[in-house]
């Protein structure tokens, strides 16, 4: 009788990347450790110590994050409100345009009258 041992095919550098960003993802929208663990199981058939360290690499992210500092998270926030409002007035949603605009005048201390 012949055995075929089937190895499980090892992720690239750049699959493994997509998944911690995957579970950061999952960890910034409030899913718990037993919840990233099964989905890592079920989407990317590792175990338990292979989820660990996808979730302490996405930690580290959160962790950099973190420290960003007050000019750097305004910066980032501006980006995204511009997004939305780009977004938005493209698919002709004038309304949450213009709560973009008016967030955007908001971090940025202006007074709207």
């Amino acid at each position: 009788m012949s055995y075929i041992l089937l190895m499980a095919k090892k992720a690239t550098d750049r699959e493994i990347d997509c998944r911690v960003n995957s579970v950061y993802n999952l960890l910034i929208n409030g899913h718990s450790k037993t919840q990233v663990v099964q989905y890592c199981a079920e989407n990317y058939g590792v175990k338990l110590r292979q989820s660990e360290e996808y979730l302490s690499r996405a930690r580290k992210l959160q962790q950099l994050d973190a420290e960003l500092e007050r000019p750097q998270w305004l910066l980032s926030a501006l980006s995204r409100l511009q997004n939305y409002e780009a977004q938005s007035a493209k698919r002709g949603n004038h309304q949450a345009a213009l709560r973009a605009v008016e967030l955007q005048a908001r971090l940025l201390r202006f007074e709207l009258s």
